[in-house]
């Protein structure tokens, strides 16, 4: 009878234990993979959201600030202009309505002052440029009275005006005598010019509103469609009141019109009026919304190919190659089959395996890679600038020389482009080194833009594909352009079959592929990094080398920079030497 502690062992092994398939941990391992993806996509999504949230704050209250400034640049203005006119003696006029004449045409330039008046010190307009007003009694006006019981310049909040229902606001200025006393009080009523000025800022965004309220919670002025908002009265609104209680400040509020808005609002100077301006809360988050949803949806499809590949996929790519490994290494023990295990298909794990029964292949095949590794890194540092990526001025040199016989024997034009980026040595003298060498990689990966094939999307200096943004450099594919790093600041662009138009037209889209970038220079006149670029052309000739083409368009470079940088300049076409 066999013994019961050597069957266990047995019965262990022909009954292994089963546990989750390959398939099945190929999916926890994505979904362990994608979770961190997608907890980074919410997270950048809610920092944008809260970003644009204040970007929208700060550009509200900035506006609502503009308009306190306007309003104050009135005021100030206007009480120069009182004081200029308090120097004039009224009396001194007949009454032959010439003092009314002499208001109305000083007033006339000032487009801010709906009109002057001078009233005695009773409190009766004696002269004004408006004949309506000849007359009134103002005495019990809190603007003269103000004026007059503090002997100085005073200011009124905004009512309505009458005629027009516009909000209007009145200084008043006293006007003092030889012994001190007040003779008389020159009043200027004030339109409220600077308020259109911020309605046409506000316009570009839809949904937004501006509202000129009093301290009573009266709306004197509102844009867009004034005729709605003027005269509503909002005193009961905590809105109102939230306005109401301080200087200026930012506010979420529905309660004007259902609509959700950001609010920032402004106390005008000298009135106890506040403007408050208000941006639509989901048009402001439309776009991060947006951006939101495509990605969240991009990330879901991409979960699910990687899913669905998995299921599908596994057992072809996985499970059948192990199991053909299995099979194999069976007939190999054998002796039925002599074939190298490394020429099978198998899964990572049974590389050791192949391996040992190839050791000697796999080291003659490192050895050779070794070798061929080492050639294509001599042969770059000989060709490639180790900084950009781009050929260097060696590499250039020699496809210019093989690029004109070409162009030669075919009978087509060719061009160089030499391009200079501005005022580089102030840059590096402003931010370091660093970022100058990031500078000269940024403008070479536009230049790598203009270089590229129809089969092969264009490189960054990175060695990464360029975006397709850069697609739009040239405007179309250039299979035999060329383009390296000549010297320190200094590039150049060989093109083939191009005349000086087209090189041109290159070289404008190279110039405005950097200037789109937007790279920060403050030593720059202009702001940012840019770049002056000469182009020269040569056409069929009898005698001319390649060294006349750069110097040509070297000489052109010079000519963009004297005329300012920042710009393309191209010469005359040149001639093109016959073929030898």
């Amino acid at each position: 009878m066999p013994d019961a502690s050597r069957q266990r062992p047995e019965s262990r092994i022909a009954v292994p234990k089963r546990t989750l398939s390959i398939r099945a941990r190929l999916m926890i391992l994505a979904i362990i993979a994608i979770a961190p993806i997608l907890l980074e996509r919410i997270y950048n999504e809610e920092f944008d959201r809260a970003e644009r949230v204040d970007a929208t704050y700060k550009q509200a209250l900035g506006l609502a600030r503009q308009a306190a400034a306007a309003q104050n640049n009135v005021i100030v203005s206007t009480r120069a202009f009182l004081q200029v006119l308090a120097a004039v003696d009224v009396d001194s006029f007949p009454g032959d309505g010439s003092c009314e004449r002499f208001l109305a045409e000083i007033a006339k330039p000032a487009r801010w002052i709906r009109n002057l008046s001078v009233a005695n010190r009773n409190g009766m307009i004696v002269c004004s440029s408006n004949p309506d007003a000849i007359g009134l009694d103002i005495s019990d006006r809190p603007h003269f009275v103000n004026a007059v019981k503090s002997g100085g310049f005073y200011l009124s909040d905004y009512f309505m005006g009458t005629r027009d229902k516009s909000p209007l606001i009145t200084a008043a200025l006293p006007v003092h005598g030889a012994n001190g006393t007040i003779n008389s009080v020159v009043l200027g009523t004030l339109d409220l010019t600077w308020l259109g000025q911020t309605a046409a800022a506000l316009a570009v965004r839809p949904g937004s509103i501006m509202l000129l309220i009093d301290s009573a919670g009266t709306v004197l002025a509102g844009a867009p469609d004034p005729e709605n908002w003027i005269g509503q009265r909002l005193g009961d609104r905590p809105f109102i009141a939230n306005i109401m209680a301080q200087s200026e400040g930012v506010i979420t509020d529905a309660s004007i019109d259902g609509i959700r808005r950001i609010f920032a609002f402004v106390k005008l100077p000298g009135t106890g009026t506040h403007v408050a301006i208000g941006f639509d809360e989901n048009e402001a988050l439309s776009h991060v919304n947006s951006a939101m949803w495509w990605a969240f949806g991009e990330l879901g499809i991409v979960a699910l190919l990687v899913m669905v590949s998995i299921w599908f996929g596994a057992d072809r790519l996985l499970v059948r190659p192990i199991r053909v490994l299995a099979e194999t290494a069976s007939r190999v023990g054998r002796g039925d089959d002599k074939r190298h295990l490394a020429n099978l298909p198998w899964a990572a794990e049974f590389i050791p395996l192949a391996a040992a029964l190839d050791d000697m292949t796999n080291k003659l095949d490192q050895r050779e890679q070794e070798l061929r590794d080492t050639n294509d890194q001599l042969r770059e540092l000989a060709q490639i600038d180790a900084l950009t990526g781009l050929p260097n001025r060696r590499t250039f040199n020699e496809r210019l020389e093989v690029e004109w016989k070409l162009a030669a024997k075919l009978n087509q034009p060719i061009s160089v482009l030499m391009i200079d980026v501005d005022f580089f040595k102030k840059f590096n003298d402003h931010y370091g080194h660093v970022q100058g060498d990031a500078c000269l990689r940024k403008v070479s990966s536009v230049l790598m833009a203009a270089t590229r094939t129809q089969s092969t999307a264009p490189m960054a200096a990175n060695g990464k594909t360029m975006p397709p943004s850069f697609h739009r450099v040239t405007g179309h594919v250039r299979g035999s352009d060329f383009a390296a790093r000549y010297g320190g600041e200094e590039f150049a662009v060989l093109l083939r079959g191009a005349d000086l138009a087209a090189a041109m037209r290159v070289a404008e889209r190279l110039r405005q592929g950097v200037e789109d970038l937007l790279m920060a220079h403050a030593a720059a006149p202009w702001g940012f990094v840019s770049i002056s670029i000469g182009a020269a052309t040569v056409a069929r000739a009898e005698q001319s080398t390649g060294q006349v083409l750069t110097e040509s368009a070297d000489a052109a470079l010079y000519e963009a920079k004297r005329r300012g940088r920042n710009r393309a300049v191209g010469p005359e076409t040149a001639p093109l030497p016959e073929a030898v």
